[in-house]
């Protein structure tokens, strides 16, 4: 018998809407890919000409944009007015090629960006996979079959836009698959070091954009830590500008780095100040997963990884300023639920390891792990893949 296909379409800008979709592949791939055969492509493979020149322009926008200040504050401008569910020029371009590939194919497609919805809105068995803890005006996009969302606050979003209830789908958190079965050993051994006052272990992560203001207070902030006897894990895309800035300050100042790559064999405990030096999505996740144990906090933009914040009890630390539609009402959540605090100025970074050190001493790092565990369900990718095999294998 021949096993159902199911197309999976990548944006692949940036990291957080490919990471929803990789999530779900990964678990996929984990049941024996359920059943089905996965056509996995992304926008630039399929696109030609005038449409492949507007999704290198896309692309670009998002690098440059998302740099902050002026130009950051007129991008952010511009996404927060973007309605994909209005035809235009732009649209029409850039969607040529897609629409040509896919409108008529009965097969169930996979998105996760909302101009992907926008393009093939009506088309039948278009999925759409929301999988951020907010919507912001520009994600509510009409026309697909089914769309998916982490919580039920989200779901009203979607109903109030318009969809039905029944082409809904309320998924849980979207946590990476290897961090899963480690959830609850990670949270006691986290809350254990809390208690016990032991030097602690920060993540620190850019987005995939870079932002130049970003890098400079994450940097700072993980010097901080290091220099009041915390460890520090920096994840870097090879050759980007974190990566650089990371290698050049910590140089500078005299401070020993262990380089960590795809070659690297992972160590069970991070070493006092390590960067993992990723080339891909997939190694970054394999770092993350083997490391996750011993990490007692993250500092990041308010993106994808505020699902850690809320569901796996991972304190947060949101670099600012906010950036893009996403991130300020992800900020405005996290703060509000009690898992996140912010990084608004170089001076709050310069001082971010003393402020660790106090929040260790009076339980404030503690009530914000307790206040993001056990919360929302964590197993949104195996819910995903199971609706998928239920709906479409019959």
């Amino acid at each position: 018998m021949t096993k159902p296909t199911i197309s999976i379409l990548y944006t692949n800008i940036g990291r957080g809407h490919p990471f929803y979709l990789d999530g779900i592949v990964e678990t996929m791939a984990r049941s024996g890919e359920g059943g089905f055969v996965m056509d996995k492509t992304d926008v630039f493979a399929v696109s030609r000409g005038p449409a492949a020149a507007g999704w290198r322009l896309a692309h670009w926008l998002y690098h440059r944009g998302s740099s902050g200040g002026l130009t950051g504050s007129v991008y952010g401008l511009v996404r927060s007015n973007t309605d994909y569910n209005r035809p235009s020029l732009m649209l029409r371009i850039m969607g040529r090629d897609i629409v040509s590939k896919y409108r008529d194919l009965a097969d169930p497609l996979l998105v996760a960006h909302p101009s992907l919805v926008g393009m093939l809105a009506g088309r039948p068995n278009l999925i759409y996979q929301h999988g951020e803890l907010v919507a912001p005006r520009e994600s509510i996009v009409k026309g697909a079959a089914t769309v998916i969302v982490p919580t039920s606050e989200v779901a009203s979003v979607f109903g109030e836009a318009g969809y039905d209830r029944d082409a809904i789908l309320v998924s849980g958190l979207c946590i990476e698959p290897a961090l899963i079965g480690q959830a609850d050993d990670a949270y006691r051994l986290r809350m254990e070091r809390y208690s016990k006052g032991q030097g602690l272990t920060g993540a620190f992560f850019s987005s995939g954009a870079e932002p130049a203001m970003h890098v400079e207070r994450l940097v700072t902030a993980s010097l901080s830590h290091l220099r009041c006897r915390g460890k520090v894990v920096i994840f870097a895309g090879r050759g980007g500008r974190l990566d650089a800035a990371v290698r050049r300050r910590y140089r500078g100042e005299g401070e020993d780095l262990v380089i960590l790559n795809s070659l690297s064999e992972i160590p069970s405990e991070p070493p006092e100040a390590a960067l993992v030096d990723y080339d891909s999505r997939r190694v970054e996740e394999q770092f993350c997963s083997r490391l996750f144990a011993n990490l007692d906090f993250c500092v990041a933009p308010s993106h994808e990884r505020s699902n850690w914040a809320l569901g796996l009890g991972m304190p947060m630390f949101i670099l600012m300023p906010t950036i893009g539609p996403f991130a300020p009402l992800n900020c405005r959540l996290l703060r509000d639920k009690g898992v996140a605090e912010i990084i608004d100025s170089d001076d709050s970074a310069r001082s971010f390891g003393e402020m660790i050190i106090e929040f260790a001493r009076d339980g404030s790092l503690a009530g914000m792990a307790s206040a993001g565990w056990g919360k929302y369900s964590i197993d949104g990718f195996e819910r995903i893949v199971q609706h998928i095999c239920e709906t479409y294998q019959q």
